[in-house]
């Protein structure tokens, strides 16, 4: 986080019904999301995934997180698509292949979506 310039991405462990979310990655570019959830969003990240220079939220007043207005897990695909693009994103936690933040709850890991068979490309430790 400490290094980001603009936006910066990475991978959250116990998050949307699975072990594990992340950006997809390919020759340092974020190029989609590995997701459980509403995978067809336009930044399919967990809040947990992601930190925003303090310069991008000077230099974009009008940016707004919105509580209400936006559809159900919109919150943070909104934000982003008034301060950034997929082009920009900067992947962290080495390239996305390892879970260094993990979205917690006081309640039981509830792993829904986690796929029976594994599906990501790549495997990381939760």
């Amino acid at each position: 986080m400490r290094t980001t310039r603009k936006v910066s991405v990475w991978p959250v462990g116990l998050v949307g019904g699975r072990r594990y979310e992340r950006p997809i990655v390919e020759k340092g570019k974020v190029v989609g999301w590995y997701t459980g959830w509403r995978a067809g969003r336009p930044f399919a990240i967990d809040m947990a995934g992601f930190a925003v220079s303090l310069q991008v939220i000077l230099s974009n007043p009008k940016a707004v997180f919105r509580r209400h207005g936006t559809q159900p897990g919109m919150q943070e695909s909104d934000f982003l698509r008034q301060i950034t693009t997929m082009e920009e994103l900067e992947p962290k936690a080495s390239n996305c292949t390892k879970v260094l933040v993990w979205h917690t709850r006081t309640e039981k890991v509830n792993l829904a979506n986690e796929p029976k068979y594994h599906l990501d490309n790549i495997r990381i430790e939760v």
